[in-house]
C-alpha cells in the first residue's frame, strides 16, 4: 500500500513539475523529465520511510514483552542518547589573555 501511495504521489507531483518547467520557465523536455524523475525519487524515498501505526504497535508490544531489550525503532530514545553525547571542548574568548591572535604570548607595548 505504501509503495503505491509513494509511486502515485511521485507521478502526480513529477508531472505537474514537468509541465511547470516547460510551460512557465521554458525548459527543455529532457531537462524537465530528468528533474521530475529526481524529484519523484525523493518523494518515493520520503513516503516509503515513514513510520506507520503497525510499527508503533509492534514497538509497544516489544517493550511490553521484553522491557530490558532496546526497542526496534524508538527514534525518540535514539535522539535523546545522541543529544547527550558531549561535544568538543571549546575555550571561551577572554579566558586566555596571554595568547594573541597568532597564539604567541602578548608582550607589553614598547614605544
Amino acid at each position: 500500500m505504501r509503495a503505491l501511495q509513494s509511486l502515485g504521489s511521485a507521478i502526480v507531483v513529477g508531472s505537474v513539475f514537468s509541465f511547470f518547467l516547460v510551460g512557465l520557465l521554458g525548459a527543455t523536455w529532457p531537462f524537465a523529465i530528468f528533474s521530475s524523475v529526481v524529484l519523484g525519487l525523493g518523494i518515493i524515498a520520503v513516503v516509503a520511510t515513514r513510520s506507520s501505526e503497525k510499527e508503533e504497535a509492534a514497538d509497544a508490544a516489544w517493550l511490553e514483552a521484553a522491557p530490558d531489550l532496546p526497542p526496534g525503532s524508538d527514534r525518540r530514545a535514539m535522539e535523546i542518547a545522541q543529544a547527550s553525547i558531549p561535544g568538543p571542548e571549546k575555550g571561551r574568548r577572554g579566558d586566555d589573555q596571554t595568547a594573541g591572535p597568532g597564539g604567541a604570548a602578548k608582550q607589553g607595548s614598547v614605544r
